[in-house]
């Protein structure tokens, strides 16, 4: 008697083992086809050229650079100095899923203490830009009006230390 009822439980766990196997293998086929799909989109920023619409510096043109954060990950390009209209050809990427992702742009003036936002948004008391990308449709959105990728954006502050700054962004799939 012990014996019929030990090969069903020995048969009752090799396919209790087998089933949680092919759920295991299952989860991991869905983890590893997600983390493929996760990154296969790349947003890039390109700053064209940024003009100082006024002293950024009492002393100077100013010490210039440009932060792009997408989706809470910042990135800073080289500094430019003593220029008060510069056509850089900064371009700042990062690898994201497909969706919609936050992206914010600032021009900052870089100083021995304390570094200084450069006014490059036409609302009062806001100096960086904050839009949105779709890397599926490709719309921009953030402004009065909505953007495709690939054109053109330009922009100028309106408070003490204003820029106009133009620039572009681009999505690839990979």
């Amino acid at each position: 008697m012990f014996g019929v009822i030990g090969r069903a439980t020995a048969r009752h766990a090799i396919a209790l083992g087998a089933g949680l196997m092919a759920v295991g293998l299952g989860f991991s086929l869905a983890v590893s086809v997600e983390a493929v799909a996760q990154d296969n989109h790349e947003i890039t920023v390109s700053i064209v050229k940024f003009k100082a619409l006024d002293k950024a510096d009492e002393l100077s043109s100013g010490d210039f650079f440009a932060r792009v954060t997408i989706d809470g990950a910042a990135q800073t390009t080289s500094q430019i100095s003593d220029k008060k209209e510069v056509k850089p050809d900064w371009k700042l990427s990062k690898a994201v899923s497909p969706g919609v992702h936050n992206v914010k742009l600032e021009l900052i003036d870089k100083d021995v203490s304390v570094d200084d936002p450069i006014d490059i948004n036409k609302i009062a008391k806001k100096r960086d830009l904050d839009f949105t990308v779709d890397t599926n449709t490709g719309r921009i959105e953030g402004f009065s009006k909505t953007y495709k990728t690939g054109q053109t954006i330009s922009r100028a502050g309106t408070e003490p230390k204003k820029a106009e700054i133009s620039f572009v962004v681009t999505v690839k799939k990979k």
